[in-house]
């Protein structure tokens, strides 16, 4: 989003830029609230979720350090949020008025090109969740996620912790929180994983692979 940016224009934006420090769970914006601007996560975590309704949220998707998120709606017709956005833990977000990021684009027409090519690889990788979702079962999407929280994909074994809370992550992948918790007590049970809390140790990375195919 800023490294194509010349530091001319990267002085004049950060002018009008601003950071917010939010609580753990507290709201950054609300489904349906005017989105007159986009965010970069500096630490922390940003949880993007809708709410049904009857009242369960589904968590979209979650957003790390250094990532932006609602950069897209600032090229669209439709000018308000689609998701609610809340902090996950002690969270600081930079706040980019769209107006003033647009009108550098106008200016600066190659820093659009680059901006084009960052929305193309999210674009494929919603399509991937999306297939991900629709065409694999419950057990294909948790061995496959945790697969993909590994530090090294070509290790035999490796430890990492959870990025959230485990209901939260059934509801990213489309399951109940029963079925999440019926999973991995089948994956400890075969001896492929221990639990910790939040702290999964891989004893065998081959075998969480093939749970997830």
């Amino acid at each position: 989003m800023f490294s194509s940016l010349p530091e001319g224009a990267l002085l004049k934006l950060s002018h009008h830029c601003r950071t917010v420090n939010l609580k753990n769970d507290e709201t950054l914006f609300h489904q349906g609230n005017d989105a007159h601007s986009f965010y970069v996560v500096l630490s922390g975590n940003v949880k993007l979720f809708r709410v049904s309704p009857d009242g369960q949220a589904k968590v979209i998707e979650m957003i790390k350090p250094g990532d932006a998120f609602a950069e897209a709606l600032m090229f669209m017709e439709q000018h308000r949020y689609p998701l609610n956005a809340a902090a996950m833990g002690k969270t600081e977000v930079l706040v980019i008025p769209n107006q003033f990021y647009k009108e550098i684009l106008l200016a600066e027409p190659q820093c659009g090109l680059r901006l084009m090519g960052n929305m193309a690889v999210k674009l494929h990788r919603r399509i991937n969740e999306i297939e991900t979702l629709t065409l694999q079962n419950t057990r294909h999407r948790l061995g496959n996620y945790l697969f993909g929280l590994a530090p090294d994909p070509a290790a035999k074994s490796c430890i990492f912790r959870l990025p959230m809370a485990k209901q939260l992550i059934a509801s990213q992948l489309g399951m109940q929180p029963e079925t999440f918790s019926r999973l991995i007590k089948e994956m400890k049970g075969v001896g492929i994983i221990e639990v910790n809390g939040a702290e999964i140790s891989v004893n065998d990375m081959q075998a969480l692979r093939e749970f997830g195919h």
